[in-house]
């Protein structure tokens, strides 16, 4: 039979959790309107590099950012 050593279940979910991470970090990077383009640089360098930091400060720093409350102003005029 197959048996699962402690050591790759671990690692299955380390690795998991660098995953998921990383692709819910990465879809909120790519719906963010950035103001500053070396900001977005940066930060998609600090997800992609910092396995699991990176993209968890990210994602915590998000519900942190304030949120202007204006409307946006209409394209037409």
């Amino acid at each position: 039979m197959f048996a699962l050593s402690p050591y790759d279940l671990i690692w299955s979910v380390v690795a998991l959790t660098v995953l998921v991470l990383t692709f819910a970090a990465l879809v909120v990077w790519f719906r963010t309107r950035w103001d500053r383009p070396w900001e977005a640089g940066l930060t998609l360098l600090a997800i992609v590099v910092v396995p699991i930091l990176g993209p968890a400060a990210f994602l915590v720093s998000r519900g942190r950012r304030p949120v202007d409350a204006r409307p946006a102003p209409d394209a037409r005029s």
